[in-house]
């Protein structure tokens, strides 16, 4: 249930009604029966809001699909992970597959899904599933599919130093074997990185490791992205900050945790500047050695993870293409080794859709850094109706001069 009677809490004499997710004090009350039924119509009002869903995430290696689970999840759900799974059984990390556990795992997965109409809250089953008949077996139990798509080079270059070299095998067979569904292209992941290069710095108070940063700076303009460059407009992070369960994060890695907003060790905030954010490094190996590293200097930059909510396609005044970001939904912050400010297909997804043109054309002109020369072979139009939500509803003449 969400929420809990407390008898000594400090703001109450009597018995308290608190949420169990942020402590938050509901209701006084002098006797444990108003408290019982005040605790009785909130879990009700609670249950009566709750849409119980079981989603698919499937795609290929090191795509994002546990990351997203992590993100939709809320207390009292429950991830179907074979990798964490395994990791539970095995006590090897997450992608340190051993074979002699295999049984065991495929054991535990199968008594997974067979509870899966039994619980309450809502489940996420996270896997690779890259034929249509292997999504069609579980297609009794979900309420919803979601793919979360990386290609095959992006992948490889994610699992390069992170994941074992048989990796690249499984990396191919999925893209080998992958049967889209119709409606895949446009429900995939998206996930975009960014960083700052306005510094991070290490704060030591008791025992007591922060590292304090800014993940973006409000108006400043990228390095070339391929074609166009790129600003973050100010209110971008607003909604999302109040909503989010954000993680920090060291180099953007799922399995490199370094703070979480819900447990308070993950704060951040707008302010004049930029996204500013602070993370209190945890007593473990990863967070010592983070901490030495902020401390000798060796790591300088911040970045963040996010999809795109809002963005505008304008141009800066001599009249280079600029995306300029209005609202994202944020995945990640934290201190990265090599900040990199680089382009990728879901940067040129919104423009695509805004001015009907062709995904895989703007990709390959930013690759070769001709994005301008294609948009400026567009025929002008007095007025457009926007076609996505992306779309800023911009004549393309006031756009391409």
């Amino acid at each position: 249930m969400p929420y809990s009677i407390e008898t000594d809490h400090p703001d109450c004499s009597g018995w308290a009604v608190t949420k169990n997710d942020d402590g938050a004090l509901m209701g006084c009350h002098e006797t444990e029966e108003d408290a019982n039924a005040q605790l009785t119509a909130l879990n009700i009002a609670e249950t009566e809001d709750y849409q119980r869903q079981v989603v698919l995430i499937y795609g290929p290696p090191c795509a994002g699909k546990s990351e997203l689970a992590q993100q939709m999840a809320e207390r009292g759900d429950l991830i179907l992970d074979r990798d964490a799974i395994h990791s539970s059984l095995s006590n090897l990390s997450m992608h340190d597959h051993d074979p002699a556990v295999t049984a065991a795992v495929e054991a535990s997965w199968n008594a997974l899904l067979r509870y899966v109409p039994d619980h309450n809250g809502s489940v996420y089953i996270v896997t690779g599933a890259p034929t249509r008949n292997q999504r069609r077996e579980l297609e009794h139990l979900t309420t919803s599919l979601r793919l979360v798509y990386a290609d095959r080079d992006t992948c490889k270059a994610r699992a390069k130093d992170v994941r074992p070299p048989s990796w690249d095998n499984y990396i191919d067979e999925w893209h080998d074997l992958y049967e889209p569904e119709l409606h895949d292209r446009s429900d995939s992941m998206n996930i975009e990185r960014r960083t700052a290069t306005e510094g991070v710095e290490l704060r030591e108070e008791g025992d007591t490791l922060t590292a304090v940063g800014y993940a973006a700076v409000f108006e400043q303009t990228s390095q070339n992205l391929g074609g166009f460059v790129e600003r973050v407009a100010p209110g971008a992070f607003r909604k999302t900050l109040q909503e989010a369960d954000v993680r920090a994060l060291f180099n953007h890695e799922a399995d490199h945790l370094l703070g979480r907003k819900s447990s308070g060790t993950l704060r951040m905030m707008e302010d004049d500047k930029g996204l500013r954010y602070e993370v209190d490094l945890p007593n473990t190996t990863l967070g010592r050695d983070v901490g030495e590293l902020l401390r000798r200097g060796d790591i300088t930059g911040s970045s963040f993870g996010f999809r795109t909510i809002g963005d505008e396609w304008i141009e800066t005044d001599d009249g280079y293409p600029l995306r300029r970001l209005t609202e994202v939904a944020l995945r990640d912050v934290g201190p990265v080794t090599f900040p990199a400010y680089t382009q990728s297909e879901a940067s040129l997804r919104s423009l695509a859709e805004s001015r009907d043109l062709d995904l895989d054309a703007l990709v390959q002109a930013a690759e070769a850094d001709e994005l301008r020369t294609i948009l400026q072979d567009e025929p002008e139009e007095a007025d457009i109706e926007p076609s996505s939500p992306h779309s800023t509803g911009i004549p393309r003449s006031s756009f391409i001069r």
